[in-house]
């Protein structure tokens, strides 16, 4: 089996070399059609990819204006794969992987509105309200953001097909609110929200929250760092609530990004973890002393054209259940047409305590609209 996911990647590389999404829309501000002129500009620029972020994915599609305050834009991503895996056995599927439907309006030159709506087979059984925000710019520079949305614990940049670890363990789904504030090269973000997971006692207030402070002193150069108050408030299930109700003691999490852009090449590196063990009450620990899961990815990309990309990553986990402890692999996208793009990749993965090896080989097929 492997030897025919080798030659299948092999093949596919050579013949293929096709390609993910990539364009990065924005909410409407000032002016609407400056700024999906903006959008048309950023297309031509970087045609092999729809989106490198889950903050750029979360704002899909070209945002047509549909009348003069409302914009709509969309996402879908067809994908086939095929996974020979020492734990679960061989496998393969197709499958509607993302629909995705946003809907933002501009209200007045303070306020805007943001919703989301989300399917993905396999995940969801019926259209979820991904994100629902309220967007005021409250003075220069300086906006407050209310509702459900992704909160700014980690910035998950990849030019791959499948989500990098370090998204699997911190992408944090809440209602919120979010103070941010920009000047120059320097971002900061303050948000509070009442997670999912609490301690006895504390489980109806608003406890939790969250940090963010991004720094970018040029085009070609940013850094990240961000904190969450409670890790298991995550999306990534580390503590079952159907189980334990109530935590024996809340563990903080924390991470840092780091890009740079030199010419073709992009390399980028982020890092998340627990800030220190888990009570082994709370998770179902392999330490005799608790978990502290963590997850970093490294990766590099180089532009060949304008609609042509290829990548390279290595990325690894730690006490982060049926996840690959070590996993490495390439990509490559390509723009089939405009706004239609097509990617494929490979990826090897090793799984701790002599679990076995993974290799997985994923096409995808991508529009925006």
């Amino acid at each position: 089996m492997r030897s025919f996911l080798n030659r299948l990647s092999k093949a596919a590389f050579l013949a293929l070399v096709p390609g993910v999404l990539a364009f990065t829309p924005q909410l409407a501000d000032a002016d609407e059609l400056s700024d999906l002129n903006e959008r048309v500009l950023k297309i031509e620029k970087t045609q092999a990819e729809l989106y490198h972020t889950l903050e750029e994915k979360k704002e899909p599609g070209l945002k047509a204006m549909i009348s003069d305050r409302i914009q709509l834009g969309g996402l879908l991503e067809v994908e086939a794969h095929v996974d020979s895996n020492d734990v679960d056995g061989n496998s393969s599927d197709i499958t509607l992987a993302t629909f995705e439907l946003a809907i933002d309006a501009k209200i007045n030159d303070r306020v805007r509105t943001h919703v989301l709506f989300l399917w993905e087979e396999d995940e969801t059984d019926f259209v979820d309200i991904d994100e629902g925000t309220i967007i005021i710019d409250l003075a220069e520079g300086v906006s407050l953001t209310a509702g459900k949305m992704y909160l700014p614990f980690g910035v998950f940049e990849s030019h791959f097909i499948s989500d990098p670890l370090t998204l699997e363990l911190g992408e944090t789904n809440e209602t919120a609110l979010l103070v941010s504030y920009s000047a120059g090269p320097l971002g900061l973000s303050a948000g509070a929200f009442r997670g999912s997971v609490a301690e006895q006692g504390d489980e109806d207030n608003v406890r939790d929250y969250v940090l963010s402070a991004s720094y970018a002193p040029n085009e070609d150069i940013v850094l990240s760092a961000f904190y969450l108050s409670d890790i298991a408030d995550s999306d990534a299930g580390l503590f079952d609530t159907n189980i334990t109700p109530f935590m024996t003691d809340t563990v903080a999490g924390w991470g840092a990004f780091a890009s740079i852009t030199k010419g073709a090449v992009q390399a980028s590196a982020e890092y998340i973890s627990a800030v220190k063990r888990f009570d082994p009450a709370d998770l179902a620990s392999v330490n005799a002393g608790g978990d502290k899961p963590m997850a970093y990815n490294l990766e590099v990309a180089y532009d060949v054209s304008d609609k042509l990309e290829v990548a390279a990553k290595y990325e690894g986990s730690d006490d982060f259940a049926g996840f690959p402890k070590r996993q490495y692999g390439a990509a490559a996208s390509y723009a089939l047409f405009e706004n239609v793009s097509t990617s494929i990749e490979f990826l090897h993965g090793e799984f701790a305590d002599n679990a076995g090896d993974r290799d997985l080989v994923t096409v995808q097929l991508a529009v925006q609209f």
